[in-house]
């Protein structure tokens, strides 16, 4: 595992809004290190690719919490295997959040979950989770932001669709 960049963070600012995890007005400490999987797509690359881990010693099993981008607005870009990721575009920068599903049983309806459970929230601020029990560490969500310079908005929220599923 590669080494965080930030430790007991409480929010991480972009450009453009913030990141932060929150159980209704409590804001959840968080963990930040650069995403494994930060490599050009067609010879872009951003620097501000990151995992966001949440420790789930700081979370109780059964409650709501959510991952939230302050300027809300995002909306489905794409998924794949287990994953999905939101994104937006505001002032020329593209931001996004990614998210595993760690139960995503389709053709397996009756596997119980473990874990957590994971969807988009309603409010299209980011994700929602629960945490069902103790058999994880951690729960990770992906963020990233861009500058748009070259090719148009919709592109560049493709782009961090590939970093962040």
């Amino acid at each position: 595992m590669q080494a965080y960049i930030y430790q007991n963070m409480f929010s991480l600012s972009s450009p453009v809004g913030e990141f932060t995890v929150c159980h209704g007005n409590e804001k959840i400490p968080f963990h930040i290190r650069k995403n494994s999987y930060n490599v050009p797509y067609n010879d872009i690359i951003t620097e501000t690719n990151y995992a966001l881990d949440i420790e789930t010693k700081h979370l109780i099993v059964g409650e709501r919490y959510d991952i939230v981008f302050s300027a809300g607005g995002l909306h489905y870009c794409g998924s794949d295997e287990h994953t999905e990721s939101i994104t937006n575009t505001i002032a020329q920068w593209s931001v996004g959040i990614g998210s595993y599903d760690m139960n995503d049983d389709i053709g397996m309806p009756s596997k119980p979950h473990k874990g957590y459970d994971v969807w988009k929230s309603e409010d299209q601020f980011g994700f929602s989770f629960v945490l069902l029990d103790r058999t994880i560490d951690k729960i990770t969500f992906l963020v990233a932001w861009i500058e748009n310079k070259e090719i148009d908005n919709i592109d560049y929220e493709h782009v961090l669709d590939f970093w962040l599923t």
